[in-house]
């Protein structure tokens, strides 16, 4: 097997393992590019569209760019007002219907090599 599908595989177990650990209704995530520059969204879980496939976040930016870059999780009660983050990826979340969002950096031997993302539709701590 192929080490992109290898990669592709474990996240869509971590995805499908965060659900059933956390109750939570949305999962989605990917491996992060060469250089850790990049994520790009390739697996999704109980999403209603597929707004957030193949979507490309940069390190640093958003809610994932800011945990791959911070090398740690991070979360926003309300990610479409949330000062804490910046707002290039609007669109797909709402599109989404994502209200309070998780990001949490995949990380293996002191690199961050995928991110997941857990969601809910409402408003609330997570």
């Amino acid at each position: 097997m192929a080490a992109d599908a290898v990669a592709t595989a474990e996240i869509r177990g971590a995805l499908a393992g965060l659900r059933r650990a956390t109750g939570l209704p949305v999962a989605f995530g990917g491996a992060v590019g060469p250089g850790a520059a990049q994520i790009r969204i390739s697996e999704l879980s109980g999403t209603a569209t597929g707004a957030l496939r193949s979507l490309v976040v940069t390190s640093g930016t958003g809610l994932g760019g800011r945990a791959v870059a911070l090398g740690r999780a991070c979360a926003v009660p309300d990610y479409s007002t949330s000062r804490r983050i910046s707002h290039e990826y609007d669109a797909p979340v709402a599109a989404e219907g994502l209200r309070s969002v998780l990001a949490v950096p995949l990380v293996v031997r002191h690199r961050v090599r995928g991110v997941l993302y857990g969601a809910l539709r409402t408003a609330q701590p997570l």
